[in-house]
């Protein structure tokens, strides 16, 4: 039976429309039209909605790691990235399959219907086995997800002279930090890994899971690693996602080691496509937004994170009036540890509008874009049909109260339809979702998950949380942080590889 959806106002690429309507059957959206017409046409339809709700395609959330529990909540607080990362393989860890199903249930109950997942593999040999359950939790949560299993063969301990930076340690934390972040898994293993989670799990017909390539990030992946990762994905019409220009060390990295941008870098060694997302992008150069637009490259846009882990602020709003495609990405690390979509875009939004008259806008349309069709695009690839409420595309959707947005004060036609992008990004929070469909079947309603209970599942986790051995990155911050700083006082030679 097709099910009639209707709402007071419509959300369509981030423009609203009222007296719109849709008829989702199976797992598609059928017909579009006012209520009455798709009445008319379908009088047997179930109806769902009414005047008290927004309808608005569902949420990608265009860069996250899955980790279910916020890094703070299990012992590790906020610091640069560069001291923060290390510590980041003993903090306790929990079954891949409760994590992903966890992370799911979290994202759904904000809105998110897909999901680009940048995989934590608890060690490398077990990267195999984790990728599987991963995918099975986020099958039984029912969300969509790009999966991005790693791979990284430089430059873990720090970005450059690692011997000069082991020089700097006394001898008992030289020998602890001399094993810190090593790889036992070579880029053969890994391409292999790929291919057989590509042939199990791949989806190009629905979209449930995509299996990407994920060199971690530039300066942890030679170029001949980030190079062979372009080449397999371009081959099998599947994308690529990569950590690029979070820090401006990474930056400092780039221009040390090769005289020019990260990104001209990239352009030179053939990397640069549309079937690229970099995640982050705080340090991107101005000059270079031109490049990355030209060449179709998506950026995945952490606010919460970036400011977080002190990175900085992504020029968000020059990338958009250069047409680069740009979404919204959770990172596990939003501003109140609650994978709040909405504030992520509110955030964003608000964030983005720099000071200066001759600051560039970013309005709340675009920023409602970069929350559905342009995360959709930049995360399983234009070509799929996601992140809009359009006749023949994925029924994936969102109700929004719009009574308990609009609170009490607010008169009973407001907002007007003109102001309505502006307002749901001021005020809607994520218990302001009621429902929401994915693939035409409703999977929350009244903010409840049909068929799993979240609270069931927290519990499980506290349960099974495995704490690991003393932490071998212990004792580095200070090191780490005086290494760094030669960086910003210009003090490292030119790098040669």
């Amino acid at each position: 039976m097709p099910t009639i959806i209707h709402a007071r106002y419509t959300l369509r690429g981030g423009v609203p429309a009222d007296d719109l309507a849709v008829t989702v059957a199976g797992d598609s959206i059928v017909d579009a039209g006012t209520p009455a017409e798709l009445a008319a046409r379908y009088p047997d339809a179930e109806r769902v909605g009414g005047d008290d709700f927004i309808l608005a395609p569902g949420f990608t959330n265009a860069h996250d790691h899955g980790r279910a529990v916020g890094t703070l909540a299990l012992g590790l607080p906020d610091n640069f990235l560069e001291l923060w990362l290390g510590h980041l393989a003993h903090l306790p860890s929990m079954p891949p399959y409760l994590a992903a199903l966890y992370s799911g249930l979290q994202l759904l109950g904000s809105g998110v219907t897909a999901v680009a997942h940048s995989h934590n593999p608890r060690s490398w040999s077990e990267l195999p086995a984790e990728i599987p359950e991963a995918l099975r939790g986020y099958a039984d949560a029912s969300i969509r997800v790009a999966m991005h299993p790693p791979i990284v063969d430089q430059n873990q301990l720090v970005y450059a002279e690692r011997e000069h930076f082991l020089g700097m340690l006394p001898p008992e934390l030289r020998r602890r930090a001399g094993d810190a972040n090593s790889i036992d898994f070579s880029a053969d293993n890994y391409f292999a890994l790929l291919e057989d989670l590509y042939n199990s799990f791949h989806d190009s017909e629905r979209h449930r899971a995509h299996i990407q390539a994920s060199p971690a990030g530039g300066q942890w992946c030679s170029d001949e690693l980030i190079i062979r990762a372009c080449e397999w994905a371009r081959a099998r019409r599947t994308r690529v996602q990569m950590h690029m220009l979070e820090t401006r060390y990474q930056r400092i990295y780039a221009h040390k080691t090769w005289g020019k941008s990260f990104i001209r870098h990239l352009e030179d060694i053939g990397a640069l496509g549309d079937w690229l997302t970099l995640a982050h992008m705080v340090w991107v150069e101005d000059e270079d937004i031109e490049l990355l637009a030209k060449r179709g490259v998506g950026v995945a846009h952490n606010i919460s994170s970036n400011l977080r882990l002190r990175s900085g602020i992504a020029p968000v709003a020059l990338m958009a009036a250069a047409g680069l495609p740009v979404g919204i990405g959770l990172d596990g690390q939003t501003l109140d540890d609650d994978q709040d979509f909405l504030r992520e875009m509110r955030l964003a939004w608000s964030i983005g509008n720099q000071s200066g008259m001759a600051a560039a806008d970013l309005d709340a349309e675009t920023v409602w874009r970069m929350g559905t069709g342009l995360a959709a695009d930049i995360t399983f690839g234009a070509g799929a049909p996601l992140g809009e409420l359009e006749v023949g595309g994925q029924a994936d959707l969102i109700l929004l109260d719009l009574t308990a947005i609009a609170g009490r004060w607010a008169p009973a036609h407001y907002p007007p339809r003109e102001l309505l992008p502006a307002f749901l990004l001021r005020r809607c929070q994520r218990e302001h979702v009621r429902h929401v469909m994915v693939g035409g079947q409703w999977v929350l309603r009244d903010g409840e998950h049909v068929n799993v209970d979240a609270r069931d599942v927290e519990r499980e986790i506290w349960e099974r949380l495995e704490f690991a051995a003393r932490d071998p990155a212990s004792g580095l911050d200070a090191y780490l942080r005086k290494f760094y700083r030669r960086w910003d006082d210009g003090e490292l030679p030119m790098l040669r590889r």
